[in-house]
C-alpha cells in the first residue's frame, strides 16, 4: 500500500467532504458529531456492512474525571493527576495528561447535556484504587440505555452486540438486570421486572431481529449513530480504506474501495483515522508486541490496522514508547461446529466470585483473581504466558452452580456439566489429583495451591496476593460470603478446570501525535490534514489500564480534541 499522489483538480475527485472520518466506533462517530455541529460536512467510511465498531459489542464504559456528576460525588481533577501519575509511572506525560483531563470532564457533560449521547455516573471503582489519587468511585460513566426503534431504519444498520453475550436469541442485559434474570424469584420485584423484560422483548420480535432496549456498548453506538444520523452526516459502509491521497504533504483525501470498485475522496479540511487499531494484524502484533504473543482478540474484526497502515505510508510514525502493546482480557476458548475456536470474554460474572483461583502450569497461583481483567493478563505473561504455556482457573462444583463459569451459567440455566465437558470446554476430575495430570499439572503442585487457597478463605487473608483488600475486588465478591467476599474453599467435588487464554480487547499502541490528535512524522513534525483517534492513535494511558472505560474515555475526548484542532481556519 502506497500514498496516492494527487493534484487538488476537480476532475480527480469522485465524492468531496470537509472532514472524511475512517471508522464508525465511539471515536469515529464522536468526531463526526463534533465536526457536524462546527458546521463542518462530515462522510463517514466503514469497512464492513454495519456501523458502532468494537464500540456495538463493548461494555461501554468511559474513564473520564471530572465530569459534574463526578466532582459532585467527591472526586477531584488533582486526585485523578496523582493517580495516574502512580499508576503510570516513568510512562507519564504531563502534557496529554493534563490535556485529557483539562477537557475530558468537559466533554462528556457537553454531550449530556446538549445531545442524544448521554452518560450516567456509575459505582465503579479504578482498577487500581489502592494506589495515591486512586478514587472508589466518580471517574467511570456508563451510557444511558437506547430505544433502538428511534433509529428507525437505521436500527438494521448498527453493529449487533455479540450472539453470545445476549440472552433467548437477541435479549440485552445491562449489568444491573443479569441478577435479576440469574434469581427471578428472589423477590417479587425482581419477577415483575424479568417479566417486564420478557413483554417488551416478545414484542419487539414481532418486527425486529433483535430486542429494541439496547444497553452497553450497543446502546452508545446507537446514541451516535442517532446523533451523527440528526445532523446530516453522510456514512458510506463496505467501503475499505486503501490508500491517503496527499498534495505537497498535505493529506488532502483517501482512496476507499467499495464493491471492488476504488472511490477517491477529497477531504478539505482533513482526514481523521479511527479504524481501531490493528488486534487482527498478526504482522503489526510482532512487530510492535513481539513479549506478548496471543491467539486470540475480542475487537471488531475489521480492526486490521489499515487506518494506521495507510498513515506510515503517508509519513506518519507508531509511538513505541507504550508499557503494552494492548489493553487485554482473559478469554476461554469455545470450540464451534466447524472445529474453530471462538474467544469468549471470561469474568464478569465469576473470575472475581469467592471460589476460584488461577494457576500456572507449574500449579502454582500466580495473581489475584478479582483484580481487573487487564492486569490478570499482565501477570500471565509476566509468568511466561508468552511461551504459549498454559492457564487455568480452578474451581469446584458448588462454584459452577453457585456462579456459573465462563460461558456456563449458574443453576438454573445450567443443570448439567456434561455437555461442556463433550465440547472440550471445561476438564472435570472427582479428586485434585486426577484433575492435575488431565490438565497437564502436577497433581500434587496443584494440591497445594488449592489446600493454600482454602486456609486463606477460612481465615478471610490473602498473604499472597491480597484477594478482596480492593475497593475493585470487593466489587465483583459475593456479599454472603463471610469474612472475605472474594475467598471461598474449593472443596466440593467434581472439580473443574478451565482453560483461559490472553485475548485483546484493543491495541494501545498507534500513531505518535500532538495532544491534539494530529499526526506526526518520524521527526515529530505535524502532517497537515492527518487526524487520530481511539485505537489508531496512541493511549494516552501508555499501556496501562486506571479504570472502566480506559478505551473508549480517550477515543470520545480525542475525537473532540481533534475536531477542535482541524475545524480552526
Amino acid at each position: 500500500m502506497s500514498p496516492v499522489v494527487s493534484e487538488a483538480s476537480p476532475e480527480r475527485w469522485d465524492d468531496e467532504t470537509d472532514v472524511l472520518v475512517i471508522g464508525s466506533g465511539a471515536g469515529g462517530l464522536s468526531a463526526a458529531l463534533f465536526a457536524a455541529q462546527a458546521g463542518l460536512r462530515v462522510l463517514i467510511c466503514e469497512k464492513l456492512a454495519y456501523v458502532g465498531g468494537t464500540t456495538a459489542t463493548s461494555g461501554g464504559g468511559i474513564w473520564v474525571p471530572g465530569t459534574k456528576a463526578g466532582l459532585a460525588a467527591g472526586d477531584t481533577l488533582e486526585a485523578a493527576r496523582t493517580y495516574l501519575k502512580a499508576l503510570l509511572g516513568d510512562f507519564y506525560q504531563e502534557e496529554v495528561i493534563d490535556t485529557y483531563l483539562a477537557t475530558g470532564g468537559k466533554v462528556i457533560d457537553f454531550l449530556n447535556e446538549n445531545t442524544e449521547v448521554k452518560f450516567d455516573l456509575s459505582s465503579w471503582p479504578d482498577y487500581r484504587s489502592s494506589l495515591p489519587g486512586g478514587a472508589t468511585r466518580g471517574r467511570s460513566l456508563f451510557p444511558q440505555p437506547f430505544d433502538g426503534k428511534k433509529l428507525g431504519r437505521n436500527f438494521s444498520l448498527l453493529h449487533p452486540p455479540l450472539h453470545r453475550l445476549m440472552v433467548l436469541g437477541g435479549l440485552m442485559l445491562g449489568p444491573e438486570e443479569v441478577h435479576d434474570f440469574l434469581r427471578p424469584f428472589s423477590s417479587p420485584r425482581a419477577l415483575m421486572r424479568v417479566l417486564r423484560k420478557l413483554l417488551r422483548y416478545g414484542m419487539d420480535r414481532i418486527r425486529y431481529a433483535r430486542g429494541t432496549d439496547l444497553r452497553s456498548g450497543n446502546a452508545l453506538a446507537a446514541r451516535l449513530l442517532y446523533s451523527v444520523d440528526k445532523l446530516g452526516c453522510r456514512i458510506l459502509t463496505q467501503a475499505d480504506l486503501e490508500s491517503l491521497a496527499i498534495d505537497h504533504d498535505r493529506v488532502i483525501g483517501a482512496t476507499v474501495v467499495v464493491g471492488g470498485v476504488p472511490k477517491r475522496i477529497r477531504a478539505s479540511k482533513a482526514v481523521l483515522l479511527a479504524t481501531g487499531g490493528f488486534a487482527h494484524n498478526q504482522e503489526m502484533l510482532r512487530r510492535y508486541g513481539p513479549a506478548t504473543p496471543h491467539r486470540f482478540s475480542l475487537c471488531n474484526p475489521a480492526c486490521t490496522g489499515a487506518g494506521i497502515q495507510a498513515a506510515l505510508d503517508a509519513g506518519a510514525s507508531v509511538d513505541r514508547a507504550l508499557s503494552s502493546v494492548g489493553f487485554w482480557t482473559p478469554a476461554s476458548a469455545s470450540r464451534e461446529k466447524n472445529g474453530a475456536d471462538t474467544p469468549v470474554i471470561y469474568g464478569y460474572l465469576d473470575r472475581g466470585r469467592p471460589g476460584v483461583i488461577a494457576v500456572n502450569e507449574q500449579g502454582k497461583r500466580f495473581v489475584n483473581e478479582a483484580d481487573s481483567y487487564h492486569d490478570i493478563v499482565s501477570a500471565i505473561f509476566a509468568n511466561g504466558g508468552a511461551d504459549g504455556r498454559p492457564f487455568h482457573f480452578i474451581t469446584d462444583r458448588a462454584f459452577v452452580r453457585r456462579h456459573g463459569l465462563g460461558l456456563i451459567r449458574p443453576w438454573p440455566w445450567n443443570r448439567s456439566l456434561r455437555p461442556w465437558i463433550r465440547r472440550g470446554y471445561i476438564t472435570v476430575a472427582s479428586t485434585l489429583d486426577k484433575l492435575g495430570p488431565k490438565i497437564g499439572i502436577d497433581p500434587g503442585a496443584l494440591a497445594a495451591a488449592v489446600q493454600r487457597h482454602n486456609q486463606s478463605a477460612r481465615t478471610g487473608q490473602d498473604p499472597d496476593f491480597h484477594k478482596g483488600a480492593s475497593a475493585y475486588n470487593r466489587m465483583f465478591g459475593h456479599n454472603m460470603t463471610w469474612p472475605n467476599p472474594n475467598l471461598a474453599p474449593i472443596e466440593t467435588p467434581p472439580f473443574v478446570a478451565l482453560r483461559i487464554h490472553p485475548a485483546t480487547i484493543g491495541t494501545a499502541m498507534g500513531l505518535k501525535t500532538s495532544a491534539s490528535g494530529q499526526a506526526l512524522n518520524a521527526a515529530g513534525q505535524p502532517i497537515s490534514g492527518l487526524y487520530a483517534c481511539g485505537n489508531d492513535q496512541a493511549s494516552p494511558f501508555r499501556g496501562f489500564y486506571p479504570g472502566g472505560g480506559s478505551t473508549l474515555g480517550p477515543a470520545i475526548v480525542g475525537a473532540y480534541l481533534a475536531v477542535q484542532s482541524l475545524s480552526k481556519p
